[in-house]
C-alpha cells in the first residue's frame, strides 16, 4: 500500500449540537440542497471565518427514515443515529485547504465541538502486480478455479446456494453494471463521490467522474468490479461468486485517480465513504465488503479512528462488515479493518503462507487467497493481487452463513460470524504467526457446518424450554 498522506482540504467535525438548517451530503451531491455558509451565526462561525474567511457546511450523514426523501434527508434521525451523534457530524469546505489543520486545532479547543480533524483520504490498496486484462489463453481452468478450491467454495455452494434476500454491498470504486456476470444480480446502489477535480498532491491526479451528481455506481478502475465478481458472479466464464444467489448493492465511494507511476487507483474522502456505507445499510445491505482503508500513520494526531461512528451504526443495525487488512506488508492498523467488530481479512498464497504484501496485526480475523485471483474486469476478466481480493471471499462466505441462519430462523450478527469463521478456518502454514494470518485460511464448508451446529443447539434449547 502506498501512503500518500493526503487530506481533501475539508475539515470534519462532530458538534455538540447541529442546527436543523444544515443539509445532508446526499442531498448536496444530488443537487437537492446547497451547502450552508453558516452554522450558528455566533462564535463558532467566527472561529471558522477567522481561519478560512468563508465556509460551506453540510452534514456527513443522512437520516435513514428520510433516505428516499430527496431534499429533506437531514430530517427525522432515529434514536440509534442520535445516540451515535450521526446527526451532528459535519464537513466544512473552506477556500484555503492549508488552513485546515489550524482550524481543526482551534475547533478541538472549543466546548461545543466533540472533535475535529482535516478529512483524511482512503485508498483501495494498490494491486501488487500490474493489472492485466486476460486473453482466452490466460483463462485456464487451473488458474481460474484454484483460489475458489482453496476455500471449498464449490462444496459450500452445494450445501447452501445462498439467498437473493441477502444483500451484499461492495463499497468501492463502483461495479461494471453491464457486465454479463452481473446480469440479474444487482440491486439499486448509490454514488457518493464528491472530490472535485484535478491534482491531489503526491503525484496523484483525479480522472473521470469525481464530482458529478450521479445515482449510478459505474466503476472506472475495475477494482470494485473485480471484488464484486468474487462475491456474486453468475458463473459464465469464471466460478459463481462465493455468495451464491446473494444480491449485490453497488456502492461507489472511491473515485479514480492516476498515481505517480501511471496506474489507476481508487481514492475517496472520509465523508464520501461514511455516507456511502450508511446508505448501503439503509438500502438493506446485510454484508459490507470494504476493500479500502486509511493507515493509522496517515490520520491526524489525536483524532478518532476514521469510520468509527459508521461501523458502530453498521453493527447496531445487525449488518456484518468485512474489510481488507491492507497491502503494506508490515504491522500496522489500517482502518476500517482495525475497528472493533470488523472482520479483518489478510491474504495468503497457494501454500497457506501470508502473502508478502499482506498487512499484519493482532486484529486480523483470518485469511483468504489474494494472489493472482481471476475475476471480472470493466469489460472482460482480469487477474489481481492484494488483500482487496481476499476480503470478498470472506464476504461471500458471510452471505452464505446469513442465508443458512435466516432459513432456520437464526439471525447471525457480526460477532457470531467472526467467531464461526475463525473456528472453522484451516490452520495456516506452520511457520505463520497469528498476527500474520489470523485463525488461518477460510474454509467455507466447515463454516456452514458450524452454523448448522449453532442452529441445532438453538432449536434444541427452544424445544427444551
Amino acid at each position: 500500500m502506498t501512503h500518500y498522506g493526503m487530506t481533501t482540504g475539508r475539515v470534519l467535525a462532530k458538534l455538540c449540537e447541529c442546527p436543523e438548517h444544515v443539509p445532508s451530503h446526499l442531498d448536496v451531491i444530488a443537487g437537492a440542497a446547497r451547502p450552508m455558509g453558516h452554522i450558528d451565526n455566533n462564535s463558532l462561525d467566527r472561529c471558522i471565518h477567522h481561519h478560512a474567511g468563508a465556509m460551506q457546511v453540510r452534514r456527513v450523514y443522512h437520516a435513514a427514515e428520510s433516505l428516499m426523501h430527496e431534499g429533506t434527508r437531514c430530517e427525522c434521525f432515529d434514536d440509534t443515529e442520535k445516540a451515535l451523534g450521526m446527526d451532528r457530524v459535519v464537513a466544512l469546505d473552506i477556500p484555503t485547504s492549508a488552513r485546515a489543520a489550524d482550524l481543526a486545532h482551534d475547533l478541538n479547543e472549543r466546548d461545543d465541538v466533540e472533535w475535529a480533524m482535516p478529512e483524511p483520504m482512503s485508498f483501495a490498496p494498490m494491486d501488487i502486480t500490474p493489472v492485466r486484462v486476460l486473453s482466452a489463453r490466460d483463462m485456464t481452468p487451473e488458474k481460474i478455479l484454484a483460489p475458489f478450491q482453496q476455500v471449498g467454495a464449490f462444496v459450500a455452494l452445494e450445501m447452501e446456494p445462498g439467498d437473493p434476500a441477502i444483500r451484499v454491498a461492495v463499497v468501492d470504486t463502483g461495479v461494471a453494471l453491464g457486465h454479463p456476470e452481473f446480469h440479474n444480480r444487482i440491486a439499486a446502489g448509490v454514488d457518493t463521490v464528491d472530490l472535485g477535480n484535478g491534482a491531489l498532491g503526491g503525484g496523484a491526479e483525479l480522472v473521470g467522474d469525481s464530482d458529478t451528481p450521479d445515482i449510478m455506481a459505474h466503476d472506472e478502475t475495475g477494482h470494485g468490479s473485480h471484488v464484486a465478481g468474487i462475491i456474486a458472479a453468475n458463473g459464465d466464464r469464471i466460478p459463481p461468486g462465493v455468495g451464491g444467489r446473494a444480491c449485490l448493492i453497488p456502492v461507489r465511494a472511491l473515485a479514480a485517480a492516476r498515481s505517480a507511476d501511471g496506474r489507476i487507483v481508487g481514492i475517496g474522502g472520509t465523508m464520501d465513504i461514511d455516507a456511502a456505507v450508511k446508505a448501503a445499510v439503509d438500502l438493506g445491505a446485510r454484508v459490507l465488503n470494504l476493500s479500502f482503508g486509511t493507515s493509522e500513520e496517515d490520520m491526524p494526531f489525536g483524532a478518532p479512528p476514521v469510520h468509527s461512528d459508521t461501523i458502530q451504526y453498521v453493527l447496531a443495525k445487525g449488518a456484518v462488515p468485512v474489510a481488507a487488512m491492507g497491502n503494506s506488508g508490515k504491522s500496522e492498523r489500517f482502518y476500517p479493518a482495525a475497528l472493533d467488530g470488523v472482520i479483518a481479512v489478510g491474504a495468503i498464497n497457494e501454500h497457506g503462507r501470508r502473502a508478502s504484501f499482506s498487512t499484519m496485526g493482532d486484529h486480523i480475523a483470518l485469511s483468504a487467497p489474494g494472489e493472482d485471483v481471476i475475476s471480472t474486469g470493466l469489460t472482460g476478466y482480469r487477474a489481481s493481487t492484494g488483500t482487496s481480493h481476499a476480503a470478498p471471499f470472506v464476504a461471500g462466505a458471510v452471505a452464505l452463513m446469513l442465508a443458512r441462519g435466516d432459513a432456520a430462523g437464526l439471525r447471525l450478527n457480526a460477532i457470531q460470524c467472526r467467531d464461526i469463521l475463525r473456528r472453522a478456518a484451516d490452520p495456516a502454514h506452520p511457520d505463520s504467526r497469528p498476527e500474520e494470518t489470523g485463525a488461518g485460511r477460510l474454509n467455507v464448508p466447515r463454516t456452514l457446518s458450524l452454523v448448522d451446529q449453532l442452529i441445532a443447539a438453538n432449536q434444541g434449547g427452544s424445544n427444551g424450554r
